[in-house]
C-alpha cells in the first residue's frame, strides 16, 4: 500500500472580538420581612458629595423608586422612607489583543491507490501586530432604604457593573440608568441572593 501526505499553509486575516458589548449587572439585596411603600427622600450616603455625579445617580434611582410604587418628596421633607444613596466607581486598564490575527491551516492526507483514506486538518492563529491600551470603569451604586423615625433599616441593595472605554463624568451617565434598572428588578428581591441582570 503506497501512502501519501499531503501538506497545505493557508494565511487568513481575521479580526477578533475583544470585549462584549456590555456587561451583566450584578446585584445583591438584603431586606426585611416587610418592605413598605409610601413617601420617600432621597440623599447622599455617608460620604458621598452632593455634587452634579450624585444628581445622576440619584435621579435614576429616583425613577427606579417611583416605578416601585414610592412617592418622592424633597430631602428635608417629611416623609415615611429615606434612601440613601451610595456610589463608587473605578477605572481598570485593560489590554486588548491585536484586532488582526494570521490563521494557519494544516491538512494530511493518507490512503491508498483506490481512494480509501483518512483526512487531518488543524490549524492555528496567533495575532499580528501589538494590542493597544484601553480603560475600562467598574462602577457600584448602593441604596438603603431607611425608615426615618428611627432610621431603622427596611431594604439594602447593591449593583455593580462595568463599561467599555468609558472614563470621568461619561460613566454616571452611563452606567447610573442601567445600575438603578438592575438594581429594583423584582424589587425588593430574595434577601442575601446575589443575581445577574443583563
Amino acid at each position: 500500500m503506497r501512502r501519501a501526505i499531503l501538506l497545505t499553509a493557508a494565511l487568513m486575516v481575521t479580526g477578533c472580538a475583544t470585549a462584549p458589548a456590555s456587561f451583566p449587572t450584578e446585584v445583591t439585596r438584603y431586606r426585611a420581612d416587610e418592605v413598605g411603600r409610601g413617601t420617600i427622600a432621597l440623599m447622599p450616603d455617608e460620604g458621598i458629595d452632593n455634587g452634579p455625579e450624585y444628581q445622576v445617580y440619584a435621579l435614576a434611582v429616583g425613577d427606579a423608586l417611583t416605578k416601585q410604587g414610592y412617592t418622592l418628596v424633597p430631602d428635608g421633607s417629611k416623609s415615611v422612607y429615606v434612601a440613601k444613596i451610595g456610589f463608587h466607581t473605578e477605572a481598570r486598564p485593560v489590554r486588548e489583543r491585536s484586532p488582526f490575527s494570521i490563521g494557519l491551516g494544516g491538512g494530511t492526507w493518507s490512503g491508498n491507490r483506490d481512494g480509501g483514506g483518512v483526512g487531518l486538518g488543524g490549524g492555528v492563529s496567533f495575532p499580528i501586530g501589538r494590542g493597544r491600551d484601553r480603560e475600562d470603569a467598574l462602577s457600584m451604586l448602593s441604596v438603603k432604604i431607611n425608615q426615618r423615625q428611627g432610621d431603622l433599616g427596611v431594604w439594602e441593595g447593591r449593583a455593580q457593573s462595568r463599561a467599555i472605554g468609558v472614563v470621568g463624568n461619561a460613566v454616571a451617565d452611563k452606567l447610573a440608568p442601567k445600575l438603578a434598572a438592575a438594581l429594583f428588578t423584582g424589587f425588593p428581591g430574595e434577601s442575601g441572593r446575589t443575581i445577574e441582570v443583563k
